[in-house]
């Protein structure tokens, strides 16, 4: 277990965890992610629930559901089932049961049946059904990351954001079978104005390893500037350390020309990537395979579409791949972000 003067090095509240009080300005909305994959099982689930802006006591859960192989399974619900330590939409509940430690998800519903390659040329159209349900917990396996200056207006018209490592544990049920889940989570908690117009790209990545290391990448790309972040945790008893950003994978920049970019990240050119990071130990190197994908178009201010709508040129391709990692000789797993507008994409055969 993680010392608690090392879990909460930004000085976070601990009701900042929780859903915030709802502010009445433009755009104003809330969000929370939450994803887990276990490597060996080849199952795992991510959700993005968001209040809706027009309505902020609406919550929307957009839900993909990670099968072995190609296959996923998809679903978006809304509803006004929020509740004081998480929010809900639907059949999908998330609870804060230890604030910076411990997150209960769980869905029980259904979902439609797709796949990978499917999803990454069109949206989700109307189809038949599957019954799913996930119990999942997410335990803190690094610290709680946040910019200092999240914490003092987090819960008023300023941008809050934080996020977790986490070593994720629980379960599946599909098919009539039960199926035993072990592997690595991440979670991230945002509130203020949102807009999704100004994005250009990003690749925003989470890694965990058996002996305790973990490790964050972030590079987001924005009309007028660029966000770049990088940390490691090593599980030994010493801080959260901050890292320079050496190598990463393909981020699009501002000129990045019409259809340069294959919409399927796990594409033959980008299936592999290295991210290279600079720490007071030197120079560390981590390797990565991506496993599966999903995506999810954006179009501004907020809204999100099940899949990739590659005749709008205007929306940004989301995609979440859970990944095997290599560093220094050890075996881990992740979950890798990319974004890129939809103009920049071409759909794979």
């Amino acid at each position: 277990m993680i010392a608690d003067n090392l879990v909460n090095p930004f000085n976070h509240l601990q009701e900042l965890e929780l859903p915030h009080e709802i502010v009445v300005m433009e755009n104003w909305t809330e969000h929370y992610f939450f994803a887990g994959y276990d490597i060996e099982a080849g199952f795992g689930a991510c959700v993005h629930v968001g209040r809706l802006p027009a309505d902020p006591t609406i919550w929307r859960a957009v839900i993909q559901i990670y099968l072995p192989g190609e296959k996923l399974l998809v679903a978006k619900y809304h509803g006004r089932d929020g509740h004081a330590r998480g929010p809900g939409a639907g059949p999908f509940k998330a609870s804060c049961i230890d604030p910076f430690r411990l997150w209960a998800v769980e869905f029980d519903g259904a979902a439609f049946s797709t796949t990978r390659q499917e999803i990454m040329r069109e949206v989700l159209r109307d189809g038949p059904a599957e019954p799913v349900k996930f119990h999942m917990l997410l335990e803190a396996a690094g610290p709680i990351f946040g910019r200092t200056d999240d914490h003092g207006e987090g819960r008023s018209s300023s941008t809050f954001h934080s996020e977790q490592i986490c070593r994720m544990r629980g379960h599946i049920v599909y098919q009539g079978k039960r199926i035993e889940l072990s592997g690595t989570g991440v979670r991230d908690h945002s509130s203020g104005p949102r807009d999704y117009g100004p994005v250009i790209g990003d690749i925003w990545f989470h890694g965990c390893f058996p002996s305790g290391k973990i490790v964050q990448t972030q590079v987001v790309r924005f009309e007028s500037f660029e966000i770049k972040t990088a940390y490691i945790f090593r599980g030994d008893g010493t801080p959260l350390e901050m890292v320079e950003i050496i190598e990463h994978p393909h981020v699009n920049s501002r000129d990045a020309g019409p259809q340069s970019l294959a919409a399927d990240p796990l594409s033959e050119a980008a299936r592999n990537f290295k991210i290279v990071l600079k720490s007071r130990q030197g120079i560390e190197v981590i390797e990565g395979e991506l496993q599966h994908s999903h995506a999810i178009t954006y179009f501004a201010p907020v809204e999100e579409f099940l899949g990739t709508d590659l005749t709008r040129p205007d929306g940004i391709q989301m995609c979440e791949a859970p990944v095997k990692l290599r560093w220094n000789g050890e075996n881990g797993s992740g979950i890798r972000e990319r974004v890129a507008r939809t103009g920049t994409l071409f759909a794979c055969s």
